[in-house]
């Protein structure tokens, strides 16, 4: 389905799927499954890919089927996170989908909280996304915590994705609904209609090259570039355990770093156009000179990840051309996002 102008698009029902992707996750599994079985309203249907986790995550997924309308699919082997994502997308119908990482738990009116707030705002039809405040967790139980994950995705001139407020607590500023440049793929509920409308012709929801890391900054952007918008609201709340990290930097695994560095170059490639690299000098190029620098010196193991992103350049620059080729805003309404470095839009009268 493709999305016509923004008078055509339809608020819809309220009804919502969950996908959710795992690997080694049997430990914060129950936690979390235990609070997808409390949501209110409940998803019409919980669709859990395991993608060859070596601790038995499937079978405590599986163990919950009493329970929820769950549909388990099983992957011999680890695919990544987006293509997981994308498998568990072709099952259901519902007009909107929940994202939710196994480590990740929702407070029971989560759901209810966001579909309120995309309900309060007279242009809803135009909403892609809406995400919530998420805190850190604790321990394998899920335990809340007051420090903030996430409350909203914002981003930089430089061409960073942050969660925003993420390692800090919670303050005024948090506590009120704004517009964000997108929302994390820990707990972030899509319009299907707008997922829809952003597919590549390869029936790609998430691009699939980047297998794990910056893939929901990727679909954030392309879906700024078709007008549709994200909703962060702040009553809505859910923890997340959060293994990785950003303020851990460079002391995060090797492995995450060299696909860190190649995605990196491989979202820009996909998205930013003329007008975003004039608007952003010299910040992007200053940073790429710095993670360049840091591939050759202090990071080497993440140099790999350079070549892995000039290995994909073809098939990044098939996408970028899809991807401009249908922009429906002006070049400088995306690029604003990144201009004000972590700005957010207020939302009128809150």
């Amino acid at each position: 389905m493709s999305a016509g102008s923004s008078g055509e698009r339809g608020g819809g029902a309220a009804g919502y799927d969950l996908v959710m992707v795992t690997h080694g996750h049997a430990a914060t599994l129950p936690a979390c499954l235990e609070a997808v079985a409390t949501l209110e309203p409940p998803p019409a249907l919980v669709t859990v890919l395991d993608n060859a986790s070596p601790d038995g995550s499937a079978d405590t997924v599986a163990a919950f089927g009493g329970r929820l309308p769950l549909r388990l699919l099983r992957s011999e082997v680890n695919v990544g996170f987006a293509a997981g994502i994308n498998r568990c997308l072709e099952e259901g119908s519902s007009p909107w989908v929940l994202l939710l990482n196994p480590d990740c738990a929702p407070r029971s009116d989560y759901v209810a909280r966001l579909l309120e707030g995309v309900a309060a705002r007279s242009s809803g039809h135009e909403i892609g996304s809406v995400t919530g405040l998420l805190l850190r967790a604790s321990g394998p139980g899920l335990e809340a915590t007051d420090t903030v994950d996430a409350a909203g995705m914002v981003v930089t001139p430089s061409g960073r994705h942050i969660d925003r407020g993420a390692g800090g607590t919670e303050g005024p500023r948090l506590r009120r609904p704004a517009w964000v440049f997108g929302g994390t793929g820990a707990a972030t509920l899509f319009r299907r209609e707008a997922l829809e409308d952003v597919r590549y012709p390869d029936g790609q929801v998430l691009a699939e090259s980047f297998f794990a890391y910056r893939e929901d900054a990727e679909l954030a952007w392309r879906l700024q570039w078709r007008g549709w918008r994200c909703l962060f609201v702040p009553v809505a709340v859910a923890v997340h355990l959060r293994g990785l990290r950003p303020e851990r930097g460079r002391r995060q695994p090797a492995a995450v770093n060299r696909l860190s560095v190649r995605n990196r170059f491989l979202l820009r490639i996909h998205c930013a156009d003329l007008h975003w690299h004039l608007a952003c000098l010299p910040w992007w190029l200053l940073r790429d000179l710095a993670v360049t620098g840091a591939c050759l010196t202090v990071e080497r193991g993440s140099l790999p990840g350079l070549a892995e992103a000039w290995r994909g350049r073809r098939e990044a620059l098939l996408r970028r051309r899809w991807v401009l080729g249908r922009r429906r805003v002006p070049p400088r309404r995306v690029a604003r996002w990144f201009r004000r470095g972590g700005w957010v839009e207020p939302v009128e009268g809150s």
